[in-house]
């Protein structure tokens, strides 16, 4: 079962000393005994409840502490003398560990598919967050809000987030794709050079362009009306373009149902024209991680208001995610077993909603409470409930995209999972 070996790792982590050496703010941090301490504190929050924080101290003391709870403004003094690392590092650790080439993952036409885009965060409105991430708005009809800039290199095959990050929120969105490439080819250079990246057209530029050929990686490109005027004149079809810094590219021109001209440019020349329709259309994944992210984790609901505990619930959130697409991995299984006899119009999957509200209340106790068996039987109990809450999967099954006001765009999806 993948999801063990994943809160196996996690419990290793969180016990490391290096870790949380590495995570203090101040020598003296967590030195004495305290009701709770570092290692408690990093379980807590990884749950990412949204429940309020004295009934949510209450239940981690009942179910993984026992004793008396600390107060609410005794966690916040704790939670400030650590920063968001045990997080990043249980992430991180965990997407080396699955693209270490020790496992197998899904491929498309023998490439790992890989998207890039960007999105913000709604913040609280506080001066120091305004002032560490920035403001957003100002028109007539709304006001400038506190928020974040926030970028992914995810595998949309997957459903893994790689290389997440979150900054100031004017951040540039090439500059960020250009960090998430040199992850790529620094951390992973077995999977870089067996990969293709797909990229909206906010980030089409031949610096771009030029980096995923010089790192040896594959890319299809959304093309601006603007930005390369000559490739938006090619025929429909498969064309040769070379670029004013002397690359050589293929303009691919198709038309969508809505009888739109989609113009890609990429270095995939060998591949048939009638594949790229929907390998671009792969790049929606992206779109659908966010929307988990705000509306099903709900990273947006922070416990904190300081940049510390934004960037804290921001890692932890999406730790929770990848947790949860493990646990939604190991449930498919289990569901695909069962429909194996069985006269089925669809198959059916887990709910990511259900299974990310199971993880909340269950996830703490399951995983991390310290009792080897104990965590087995639980982890077997919760994956049972999960095979059962299930969604039929229609392929081919789209949707509208309504923009109404004071909705994120996000928040209406072209198609389910």
């Amino acid at each position: 079962m993948e999801t063990m070996w994943g809160l196996r790792r996690t419990e290793e982590l969180i016990k490391n000393p290096a870790v949380k050496k590495r995570s203090i703010l101040t020598e003296k941090a967590f030195t004495r005994t305290r009701k709770m301490g570092f290692e408690d504190a990093v379980r807590f929050l990884l749950d990412m409840s949204h429940a309020a924080l004295p009934y949510r101290l209450n239940r981690f003391f009942n179910k993984a502490k026992g004793g008396e709870p600390i107060s609410q403004p005794a966690f916040t003094k704790l939670r400030a003398k650590f920063d968001h690392t045990p997080f990043e590092l249980i992430l991180r650790d965990l997407v080396d560990e699955e693209y270490s080439g020790r496992h197998e993952l899904p491929l498309w036409h023998g490439l790992h598919v890989f998207g890039i885009d960007g999105s913000h965060l709604r913040l609280p409105q506080e001066p120091a967050l305004i002032k560490e991430f920035g403001v957003r708005g100002g028109t007539k009809s709304s006001i400038r809000r506190a928020s974040a800039g926030i970028s992914v290199l995810y595998d949309v095959l997957h459903g893994w987030a790689l290389d997440p990050s979150i900054e100031h929120t004017n951040r540039s969105e090439r500059a960020a794709a250009l960090r998430h490439i040199d992850f790529l080819a620094d951390k992973l250079p077995g999977i870089a050079q067996n990969a293709v990246l797909l990229m909206d057209r906010g980030y089409t530029g031949q610096e771009l362009l030029q980096k995923c050929e010089s790192e040896g990686l594959k890319f299809a490109v959304r093309c601006n009306s603007y930005a390369f005027k000559a490739a938006n004149n090619c025929p429909l079809g498969s064309s040769v373009l070379t670029l004013d810094n002397g690359q050589t590219v293929r303009v691919v021109r198709f038309l969508l149902k809505t009888g739109e001209t989609e113009t890609l440019l990429t270095n995939l020349f060998d591949l048939p024209e009638s594949e790229f329709p929907g390998l671009y259309a792969m790049r929606w994944g992206v779109e659908t991680y966010y929307h988990k992210l705000k509306q099903i984790v709900g990273v947006e609901q922070f416990s904190g208001r300081t940049p510390n505990s934004i960037r804290q619930d921001f890692w932890a959130s999406l730790v929770m995610l990848l947790f949860a697409q493990m646990f939604q991995r190991d449930a498919d299984a289990e569901i695909a077993k069962r429909q194996d006899s069985l006269p089925v119009k669809h198959f059916n999957r887990s709910r990511t909603s259900h299974i990310v509200v199971t993880l909340r209340d269950r996830f703490i106790f399951s995983a991390l409470c310290g009792y080897p068996k104990l965590a087995s039987f639980e982890l077997r109990s919760v994956m049972d409930e999960l095979a059962r809450v299930v969604s039929p999967v229609r392929p081919g099954r789209s949707f509208p995209r309504v923009l109404r006001p004071g909705i994120p765009a996000n928040h209406f999806l072209k198609s389910r999972l």
